[in-house]
């Protein structure tokens, strides 16, 4: 996900009544044109102040720059805020279905025992989150799948996993449908995953050498 300023927002590869009935178009409108394009705003105004536009985006991300706390948090938030957001939107499909039979799959139920135990464990770790912050399904190269929690914008260490699936916890992304019913939200998010999105980034995981 090579990124360079100007940073700019991803079109969503579906429209906004394309989640219907588990998401309302208000709320992915707002989500979308609203808060992840802040973040792409607030980024791009980051990274002209102090002078570090020649920073991709993961760069941005991972690297050690020297910056008072304040302005630091800002800058990485942002960047985290607009990395993740970019891997849930292009995650979802407009179709619901029940997950296929593929690669990752079949890993799956090899690591948790079927797909009902994997989803189970996923809705405890995103209801295990206090606050705001991102659930994550990551593959450490070939070394296996493993599910994750992030807090606030921050992103997984891409040096050593890659994701897989991620799934936004803020608030602005499920209260106006599911109100606090965290469980609701992830297991109407199961039913929109792009997983011919999610095979992909998974076979490239496995092609990885850590």
């Amino acid at each position: 996900m090579e990124q360079r300023f100007p940073f700019q927002p991803s079109p969503l590869p579906y429209n906004y009544i394309a989640l219907m009935p588990y998401c309302d178009a208000d709320t992915l409108y707002y989500h979308h044109n609203d808060y992840y394009a802040d973040a792409v705003h607030t980024l791009n105004n980051l990274v002209v102040r102090h002078r570090l536009t020649q920073m991709d985006l993961e760069q941005l991300i991972q690297e050690d720059i020297q910056l008072p706390t304040a302005q630091l948090d800002r800058l990485k938030s942002a960047a985290g805020a607009i990395y993740n957001h970019q891997l849930y939107f292009q995650g979802i499909a407009c179709k619901a279905g029940p997950p296929p039979f593929n690669r990752l799959t079949s890993d799956l139920i090899a690591t948790y025992g079927s797909m009902p135990a994997f989803q189970q464990l996923f809705v405890e770790a995103a209801e295990s989150i206090i606050g705001s912050g991102w659930v994550w399904l990551i593959a450490e190269g070939n070394k296996g799948l493993h599910i994750a929690t992030t807090a606030n914008n921050d992103v997984v260490d891409l040096a050593s996993v890659t994701p897989v699936m991620v799934l936004d916890m803020w608030e602005h992304a499920y209260i106006p449908v599911d109100h606090f019913d965290k469980a609701a939200y992830v297991n109407d998010w199961f039913s929109l995953i792009n997983w011919d999105v999610v095979e992909e980034r998974y076979l490239s995981a496995l092609t990885r050498v850590n």
